[in-house]
């Protein structure tokens, strides 16, 4: 289940990708945790794409800071009920429904962006959600543990195949 719907706090930056029936692929990166809002909310870090049949990458022009939209569960018809990025309340630069089912895509002054999906309206066929977080400490740590050559593993089997692994030795 697409984690951003859940809205739950803390879980740090996420990737949404979409493909669409038409085979457009687009998404948005999302910098802070998705939350429940009834409003706008975000940092200038979060960014729109789109891979197919474009690769582009679209950040916050600075026009407004409407770049995250998370509203689920809200019984009021002036709130959509989904997830967005960008534009403004019913004309989001990329917005999905709270079903997963549909959702659109508009011209954004938020981040300068285009209509990602060959028309308006999206008709999801895979949407994907990652999250995105930091090495942990240990993770770090045991990256610089070991010699040059043990850290560099797959850099001398490179070397093995053209023959010249043993160059340095």
């Amino acid at each position: 289940m697409f984690v951003a719907l859940n809205c739950r706090k803390d879980e740090g930056p996420t990737v949404l990708i979409i493909k669409d029936k038409e085979g457009f692929i687009y998404g948005g990166y999302a910098s802070q945790p998705w939350e429940r809002h009834g409003d706008f909310y975000g940092d200038m870090k979060s960014f729109l794409f789109q891979l197919n049949p474009k690769a582009s990458i679209y950040k916050p022009s600075g026009a407004n800071t409407n770049v995250q939209w998370c509203a689920v569960n809200f019984s009021s018809d002036s709130i959509p009920n989904g997830v967005g990025f960008g534009g403004r309340v019913n004309h989001f630069g990329l917005f999905l429904s709270a079903g997963l089912d549909q959702g659109h895509s508009q011209v954004c002054t938020t981040f300068g962006s285009p209509c990602l999906s060959k028309t308006s309206k999206i008709q999801p066929e895979v949407i994907e959600c990652w999250g995105v977080f930091p090495k942990s400490q240990q993770e770090k740590e045991n990256a610089v543990r070991g010699t040059v050559l043990d850290r560099f593993k797959e850099d001398r089997n490179m070397l093995n195949m053209v023959g010249l692994a043993n160059s340095s030795e």
